[in-house]
């Protein structure tokens, strides 16, 4: 970990090499929750990248007390500069502050992640002298309104650099927002391979939860989203109650100030409701022993209308298991149909539903799927393969 990277000054050290310079680096993100993928990729790339060639600072618009411990793993400076709405009297108050940041502190790189940070914040640290400013696109628009998508138009030519979490998303992001190809890159997720929970922790969750042993477990970790396509999960519960026994558990914040996720929490727990007590799936809400949660379940399912690269998917895995995904976004790069689990359409419930009783009535073939998933992991989506691109792309900037 780069512990000392806030005293990190000047040149670098590294022993056998040239002195080079030591890149200042500020990350802006719109939140920090706690809970979310971008956070805990963001996390990994602060606390991975080479502390004798880069120093590190993250500034953030939204927070909370439940997000504290997560920021406390951050060896670096972690700013929270309240943004309630950037047209109120506020903003002005912050955009200076921000300015004045970029401008004392002269960043080489201002590196930003969602909407607020690209389209407000990017321009402000431009305006201040950031040499080069990159922006993070993490999924396929489905937090846009009308006027992001504007001004993601309007603004395409300032970023020095896009990357983008898929090819997937990199396709919609090069069509729809009209940048140059030439300057957008894929550089997918990155999960910590070493992952592990022990068997002590999962058996106790297990008790916990009252989870019988003796009963495959089918396991969604996500909030309760329309995006996530939890719906399409019950409606799949109710086809494979009366085939297969199965206890299906979604590990995920149910209640959320996102406008109309209160009104779908309601629709997917009456649906829940309609069927038969043991088909029911089980919502335990926020769970923060997520590695002891995987390690106990036997298959993975992700019902996703749209995704940018879950990471949900990544750490499911790297437990071995065999995983139902949709084919949307990211998905397909990440899941190979077939042999590390099966991609279906979304919005359907009986393909999900047909996918997941092949899996439950063959223990042998999900042992050979969850094998091939962890093994397609190690190969490709390790924590230090994403910050070894990502220092590549940083790269490739600043020797312009």
């Amino acid at each position: 970990m780069n512990t000392s990277i806030t005293e990190m000054k000047g040149t670098s050290t590294s022993p056998g090499k040239a002195l080079q310079p030591v890149r200042k680096v500020l990350f802006i993100i719109d939140s920090i929750w706690g809970v979310g993928g971008a956070e805990l990729a963001l996390l990994r790339l602060v606390r991975d990248l080479p502390a004798d060639g880069f120093e590190c600072q993250v500034v953030t618009f939204h927070s909370s007390e439940a997000a504290r411990k997560l920021i406390e793993r951050f060896p670096c400076p972690v700013h929270h500069w309240q943004l309630n709405n950037i047209y109120d009297w506020t903003a002005w108050k912050v955009a200076a502050r921000l300015y004045k940041f970029v401008k004392k502190e002269q960043f080489d790189i201002v590196h930003t992640f969602f909407e607020t940070s690209d389209l407000w914040a990017g321009p402000i640290a431009k305006a201040a002298g950031a040499k080069y400013l990159v922006s993070s696109r993490r999924d396929m628009g489905i937090l846009r309104r009308k006027y992001h998508r504007t001004g993601y138009r309007l603004l395409s030519g300032i970023f020095d650099q896009i990357q983008t979490v898929s090819d997937g998303v990199r396709h919609y992001t090069i069509d729809a927002d009209k940048v140059d190809a030439n300057r957008t890159l894929t550089i997918h997720n990155g999960i910590d391979a070493s992952l592990d929970a022990s068997a002590a922790d999962a058996n106790l969750l297990r008790h916990t939860l009252n989870l019988e042993p003796s009963i495959p477990i089918i396991t969604c970790v996500a909030n309760l989203r329309r995006v996530k396509g939890i719906d399409v999960l019950v409606r799949a519960a109710r086809i494979i109650g009366p085939q297969a026994k199965a206890q299906i558990v979604v590990a995920g914040s149910l209640t959320h100030t996102e406008s109309g996720r209160q009104e779908f929490t309601q629709e997917v727990m009456t649906l829940n409701q309609s069927l038969p007590a043991e088909h029911r799936v089980r919502f335990i809400g926020e769970c923060h022993e997520i590695p002891a949660f995987l390690r106990l379940s036997n298959i993975f399912v992700l019902p996703s209308r749209s995704e940018g690269l879950s990471n949900a998917l990544l750490e499911a895995m790297v437990f071995s298991l065999p995983c139902v995904a949709t084919s949307v976004g990211g998905n397909p790069e990440v899941v190979v149909d077939g042999e590390t689990g099966f991609l279906v359409a979304p919005d359907s419930p009986e393909e999900l539903a047909e996918k997941l009783l092949i899996l439950l009535r063959s223990p042998d073939l999900r042992r050979k799927m969850g094998d091939k998933s962890r093994e397609r992991i190690l190969q490709h989506f390790t924590t230090e393969m994403m910050v070894s691109n990502v220092v590549d792309a940083y790269h490739s900037i600043l020797k312009g």
